[in-house]
C-alpha cells in the first residue's frame, strides 16, 4: 500500500509537471488568511544584508524594464513537499522533491515562446524533458512520446501562466509598487517585494494542483529583482504554500493528499531584445 501510495503521487506530480495540466481558475485558496499570514510569513524570511541605501532607482529601473520587449534565460526551480496522505484509517508521510531546470525564449511583443525543462523528481530520480513552444495563439509540448497540439484547457492556463508569470512580467508588475527593501552595492541594486497571495497561489498551482479542486493556502511569499546598473540580470522567488486535494483510487478508494510545499527559483536573464525565430516542435 505504501508503494502504490507514493507512485500514485509521483506519476501525478510528473504529470503536472510536464505542463500537461495548467492550473485551474477554479481552484479554491484562502483569500483573507492568507494575506496576512504571507505579510507575517514574509518579514520573517526576508535575510538583512550589509550595505542598504535609502536611494530610490525605481523611475530609472522601470523605464529599463518597459523597453524589454524580448528575452532568453536561464531557470532553476526547486520545490521541497511533505506530503501526508490519508487513505480510511492508514496515513502515510514522506518528502518529495521537484527540480525543474529551464532554458527559454519568450517574445511579449509577438506572443511567442519556447522553453525546455527538465523536470527531476526525487526520491525515484525520474526525469522528463519537456519543451513547450507557443506560436500564432497555439501552445505545443513535445515531451518523450512525441509533439502535439495542446488541449484548450491546456493552452488557456499554460499559456496565460507564461505570460503572466515569466521573470520578466513579474518584474514589470511589481517595479510599478514600492519595494519592501532596496539594496545597493555598487553597481549591483536588489529590490525586495512581498508577493500577492493571488500570485503565490498562481505560482504554486501549476506543480502542486493535483486536481482541479486542490484548495491552496498561502503561506508567503518573496520576489527579488536584481540590477547590474539598469539592467536586470536575476530574478528570484519564494513562496510556501500548503496544497490540500481528494483523489479516488481505483483500489485504494478515496485519498486526501495534503502537502506542505516551498518554491524557489532563481532566474538569469541572459538576453535582452534579441529577436528569434520560433518553430513548433517536429
Amino acid at each position: 500500500m505504501r508503494k502504490r501510495l507514493l507512485s500514485l503521487f509521483l506519476v501525478l506530480l510528473i504529470v503536472l509537471a510536464s505542463g500537461c495540466i495548467g492550473g485551474s481558475n477554479s481552484t479554491s485558496t484562502t483569500s483573507s488568511q492568507s494575506t496576512a499570514s504571507s505579510t507575517t510569513s514574509h518579514s520573517a524570511q526576508i535575510e538583512s544584508k550589509t550595505t542598504t541605501t535609502s536611494q530610490n532607482p525605481l523611475e530609472t529601473l522601470k523605464s529599463s524594464l518597459e523597453s524589454v520587449e524580448q528575452f532568453t534565460y536561464r531557470g532553476k526551480t526547486l520545490i521541497h513537499m511533505n506530503v501526508t496522505v490519508l487513505v480510511s484509517n492508514f496515513t502515510q508521510n514522506t518528502s518529495i522533491s521537484l527540480q525543474m531546470i529551464e532554458r527559454g525564449y519568450i517574445d511579449l511583443s509577438s506572443m511567442e515562446a519556447a522553453i525546455n525543462t527538465t523536470t527531476i523528481t526525487e526520491p525515484d530520480n525520474t526525469t522528463l524533458t519537456t519543451l513547450r513552444v507557443v506560436k500564432d495563439g497555439k501552445t505545443y509540448i513535445k515531451t518523450v512520446i512525441g509533439p502535439g497540439v495542446s488541449s484548450m484547457n491546456v493552452t488557456d492556463n499554460v499559456s496565460a501562466f507564461i505570460w503572466e508569470y515569466n521573470p520578466l512580467s513579474l518584474a514589470k508588475r511589481y517595479i510599478r509598487e514600492s519595494p519592501d527593501k532596496v539594496i545597493k552595492n555598487g553597481k549591483t541594486t536588489e529590490l525586495t517585494y512581498t508577493l500577492g497571495w493571488q500570485d503565490v497561489k498562481a505560482l504554486s498551482i501549476l506543480y502542486l494542483a493535483v486536481t482541479e479542486d486542490t484548495g491552496i493556502e498561502v503561506k508567503g511569499g518573496r520576489l527579488s529583482l536584481i540590477f547590474e546598473g539598469e539592467k536586470l540580470t536575476r530574478v528570484e522567488v519564494e513562496y510556501s504554500v500548503v496544497a490540500t486535494t481528494v483523489v479516488n483510487d481505483s483500489l485504494l478508494g478515496q485519498m486526501t493528499i495534503k502537502i506542505s510545499a516551498k518554491g524557489i527559483s532563481d532566474y538569469e536573464i541572459t538576453s535582452i531584445n534579441e529577436r528569434r525565430e520560433v518553430e513548433p516542435p517536429t
